[in-house]
């Protein structure tokens, strides 16, 4: 391969108002920083820069099980108890590595749009 290698980087403005919760490690403000890194050190005119698309629940089913995206769009903090079935499933909830948190699928769907 000859050449320079062009880096993409692919960033949401939106990704960094999500919050896991206090017991969760992924602090989603954190891509929010390394975002304003990238633009401060001028390191994005070195990449290939993206703003992502929203999945739609069709891409999200092309790699996920059709009731696993359902359950992703209609759980809430507000009404997990409804869910309680799914949440096993699905392994989700707050003693896991998937906790339900407020804007779980816009979530799910701006991350997903840049892969």
């Amino acid at each position: 391969m000859s050449g320079k290698q062009r880096v993409s980087y692919f960033y949401h403005p939106e990704v960094g108002h999500f919050y896991y919760g206090p017991a969760h490690p992924m602090k989603p403000h954190r891509l929010k920083l390394a975002h304003h890194l990238v633009l401060s050190y001028g390191l994005y005119k070195e990449m290939e820069c993206y703003r992502p698309h929203p999945a739609t629940p069709g891409e999200l089913s092309a790699f996920h099980s059709e009731d696993y995206v359902n359950f992703l769009s209609r759980i809430t903090p507000d009404n997990l108890r409804q869910f309680s079935t799914q949440m096993q499933r699905f392994q989700a909830g707050d003693m896991t590595d998937c906790p339900i948190f407020d804007g779980l699928f816009e979530f799910a769907q701006l991350y997903t749009g840049a892969s």
